[in-house]
């Protein structure tokens, strides 16, 4: 029965666990470049179209990328605070 452990520390580690569970989850903060909001593309005195299209273009590039990086921020950040799950039950 040494590897039962007393009660008192059981019931230790099982109000700590409850309490680790029911702390709930810190998230960090969002980059601040993830809440940018995109730029303004606004024709110039005498520019083309063509001109003003590509430098929207520019613009929406840039836009897409930062999207895919905060994208890719928020999946690391949510597998880092998945808790596995066990297959299997722990053998005794």
């Amino acid at each position: 029965m040494a590897g039962c452990g007393t009660l008192d520390q059981r019931l230790t580690a099982a109000s700590s666990e409850i309490g680790r569970q029911a702390a709930g989850v810190s998230l960090p903060a969002l980059p601040p470049r993830c809440r940018e909001p995109m730029p303004r593309v606004t024709p110039r005195a005498g520019e083309k179209w063509r001109a003003v299209q590509g430098r929207w273009q520019i613009v929406a590039d840039g836009v897409d990328r930062r999207t895919a990086d905060c994208a890719a921020f928020y999946d690391d950040v949510r597998a880092g605070l998945s808790t596995p799950s066990p297959s299997t039950p722990p053998s005794r």
